[in-house]
């Protein structure tokens, strides 16, 4: 490598050192816990211990209520962010996680709305009983409810323009042109090679 670009990489990687401990990376705080004493989580990575049994499981309803004649399928999160979302002020937990419910349509009508992009949905708790691998559905791991109750109500999810971000964003497109111009510049300032390009 040649002088301009080590020049370069060197300016490149202190300025990036200097970002990412200026609060550049997200902090991880005090994720909100799965309400649930079986978590999605703690059901995935041991379902034949959970198989058969009856379960309580509470979180978000997400995505589509999926009307299938008298039944219906819901998918309802139980992550840390399951009550608010990281720009609301969750912590970071993790990944998004749920369970696959499977309960009568008139239990699941009860759901006004249904989490996304733009809303938090309803917070539900059922009642049902947990398969590692349902014959009914290809043997899939799911819930077969008999029961849905609303917790709380789902509600337009909160995601203002945070300043501090508008100005990292100001601050790196700056530090772009530096770095730009600096190349362009190299040869005129008289610093390493004068070949010409």
């Amino acid at each position: 490598m040649n002088r301009r670009t080590l020049a370069l990489l060197g300016l490149v990687v202190a300025l990036t050192a200097a970002l990412l401990g200026g609060g550049c990376m997200p902090q991880a705080g005090n994720p909100q816990k799965s309400p649930n004493e079986a978590s999605s989580g703690t059901l995935v990575e041991s379902p034949k211990k959970y198989d058969g049994t009856s379960v309580t499981f509470e979180g978000e309803a997400i995505g589509e209520v999926m009307v299938r004649g008298d039944m219906a399928w819901i998918h309802v999160n139980d992550d840390a962010y399951y009550l608010e979302n990281v720009e609301e002020g969750a912590a970071l937990g993790g990944y998004n996680s749920g369970m696959a419910i499977w309960l009568p349509a008139e239990e699941a009508a009860k759901i006004t709305l249904v989490g996304d992009y733009k809303h938090e949905g309803d917070v539900v708790k059922i009642e049902g009983v947990f398969n590692a691998a349902c014959a009914e559905h290809g043997g899939d791991l799911d819930i077969h409810a008999t029961s849905l109750s609303i917790v709380s109500e789902g509600r337009s999810a909160v995601d203002p323009v945070k300043v501090v971000k508008l100005l990292w964003a100001i601050g790196l497109a700056f530090l772009a042109w530096v770095l730009w111009f600096t190349n362009r510049k190299w040869d005129d300032w008289g610093i390493g090679s004068t070949t010409s390009r």
